[in-house]
């Protein structure tokens, strides 16, 4: 159980779903705490993100969308579905006619909304911790090269170092703690991730006139598909970018 504020949060699994009963007033105050808490629970990669809202006071439409902006931060990493559930019927029919329901399934039923959700695609993952020193830059961009070799994902290595490479550069400089490199394979995606203990988040800052301070993340906003930052579990954070590959060119996965 973890409380948001005003939000109280208790989680359970249900067939590999996190399930999270949310109780309390869903405000401005709470916003995005709440946010920030929902998408943790995706970082773990279970089958789904389901919220239980029976008791959980809305103050106003536009407060729900707290549950669409999880599933836009999550969408293309970690690839987590978000559902709601309300099994009150004012409760769900407030949800069922409000704008939300055009980006977040809403089901009356917790069976339901299990029922709906399908079997992911396999997943291949490798992860590799470093130390927050520049040799580190180089043995990452190893180990990147090392697991696009091994997943037959060469035609993306050179994009795929660059952005390890500055993801990596990136927390040795601002966060200077121990990291983890993470490399995802997921449905035709090729995710980098790299997580520090630094709870601040990246962003891309420009100077007056539009300049771009520094290059990292301008380099990583280029060659991704997606990136973004997200709040680690346990504290810090995960910086990680997305790749589009070309699904004719993967290896078959073996359980």
């Amino acid at each position: 159980m973890s409380t948001t504020d005003k939000v109280v949060m208790r989680q359970r699994d249900v067939a590999g779903c996190t399930v999270v009963d949310l109780t309390g007033r869903l405000d401005a105050t709470t916003y995005g705490h709440l946010r920030d808490a929902l998408i943790k629970l995706t970082l773990d990669q279970p089958r789904a993100l389901i919220a239980e809202v029976d008791l959980l006071d809305v103050v106003n439409e536009p407060a729900l969308t707290v549950f669409s902006a999880v599933r836009m931060r999550t969408e293309r990493w970690p690839g987590v579905p978000v559902l709601i559930v309300a099994r009150d019927p004012d409760q769900y029919e407030m949800l069922a006619s409000s704008a939300i329901r055009r980006f977040v399934p809403i089901y009356s039923q917790l069976a339901a909304a299990v029922g709906a959700v399908r079997k992911p695609p396999p997943r291949r993952r490798s992860t590799a911790q470093f130390a927050p020193i520049p040799a580190s830059s180089g043995a990452a961009r190893l180990f990147t090269q090392e697991t696009c070799r091994e997943w037959n994902v060469v035609h993306r290595t050179e994009d795929a170092i660059g952005v390890a490479t500055e993801l990596v550069e990136n927390a040795i400089t601002h966060a200077g703690t121990p990291l983890e490199v993470r490399l995802e394979l997921h449905n035709g995606y090729l995710t980098i991730a790299v997580r520090d203990d630094d709870p601040r988040t990246a962003v891309l800052r420009q100077r007056p006139g539009g300049r771009l301070m520094g290059y990292g993340l301008q380099v990583i906003a280029g060659l991704a598909t997606a990136w973004g930052c997200s709040p680690a579990p346990g504290g810090g954070k995960i910086v990680w970018a997305v790749l589009r590959v070309a699904p004719h060119r993967l290896t078959p996965f073996r359980v």
